[in-house]
């Protein structure tokens, strides 16, 4: 479907350059060494060469690939990574691809992420550190640590994840170091944002123990009994990202994000609307149109007109042209 959609809907850049942005997960890359990363990624796209064929094709007719990292595709935020896809889908203009570890700022116009940065067991507090060296070792998150090694027993994997809830506190107080804030300084750069305004960005969500164990233990036993919640709103995540960047001078009139497979358009602020594209994964599909109806995928479409006016929002695309 998704190269079906990449053929017929993304049209080729002309005056007005066009855009095609990836809001995480779209590999499964995380938890590797970064040879086993590279190697995963190429046989990934070899597996599904007509996706891997009209990617190329976007990108040879002027398209942008953006490709932002979630919490299953973490890895390739790693250099060498983003590099080989780079040049596997755009050999002869490697820029036309671009990975971005955190998110996508847009001035004015979006800001957009995968979203596992505000849910506690999967967030990774440091999650600049993997894009500036392949040898750094990268932090799992404690949910990422139950399914990294499933042959364990439970009591082995609990172990792990203790660790890693040890591991995501210390990496919360790292956070605040200047090591790191040197790192937030640089990505304040490329975000086109000033280096308070990424600072406050990276300390929402912060990873507690105390109370990320207990609310993911009544959120699983909710989902066990068929009582999960559903929401119709933007998550309180939404909320905080979008004022924080009115607060400092940076508002947008979109936030878009994934994670939660839900998908889901709603507004944020009187100036911002949240769009959530969903997934396009038949077993995993959230409450919604696309759930009901497994031939209609979501996604969202944002315009800017010449004079900085934006239109779009939450569309459903179906294969036979509805």
């Amino acid at each position: 479907m998704l190269a079906e959609f990449l053929c017929r809907e993304v049209p080729a850049a002309s005056d007005r350059q066009q855009h095609v942005a990836f809001v995480g997960d779209t590999f499964e890359l995380a938890g590797l060494t970064e040879d086993e990363s590279q190697s995963r990624l190429k046989s990934i796209l070899a597996c599904h060469p007509a996706t891997f064929q009209e990617l190329e094709a976007c990108a040879a007719r002027g398209v942008q690939l953006h490709f932002l990292c979630g919490n299953h595709d973490s890895d390739l935020a790693r250099p060498s990574v983003a590099a080989r896809l780079s040049a596997l889908l755009s050999p002869l203009e490697p820029t036309r691809v671009r990975v971005h570890p955190w998110i996508l700022h847009v001035p004015h116009v979006l800001v957009a992420e995968h979203g596992h940065q505000h849910h506690a067991l999967h967030r990774t507090p440091e999650v600049l550190r993997a894009a500036v060296s392949d040898t750094d070792e990268l932090h799992l998150p404690p949910l990422a640590a139950w399914h990294a090694h499933p042959s364990w027993s439970r009591v082995r994997r609990a172990g792990a994840v203790a660790r890693a809830c040890l591991g995501s506190e210390r990496a919360e107080r790292r956070l605040r170091q200047p090591a790191y804030d040197e790192l937030l300084q640089t990505e304040s750069l490329r975000l086109a944002l000033d280096g308070d305004t990424v600072r406050d960005l990276a300390r929402l969500s912060r990873f507690r123990t105390v109370s990320a164990l207990p609310a993911t233990a009544i959120r699983m036993l909710r989902r066990g009994i068929g009582r999960a919640v559903s929401g119709e709103e933007a998550p309180a995540a939404a909320a905080s990202i979008t004022r924080t960047l009115e607060a400092h001078g940076f508002g947008v009139a979109w936030y878009v994000s994934g994670h939660t497979h839900r998908a889901l358009e709603s507004p944020v602020t009187a100036s911002t609307r949240y769009v959530n594209t969903g997934t396009w994964c038949s077993d995993v599909r959230g409450h919604g149109p696309d759930q009901s109806d497994r031939r209609a995928f979501p996604y969202a479409v944002i315009t800017v007109d010449p004079d900085g006016a934006t239109s779009g929002g939450l569309r459903y695309w179906r294969p036979d042209g509805g």
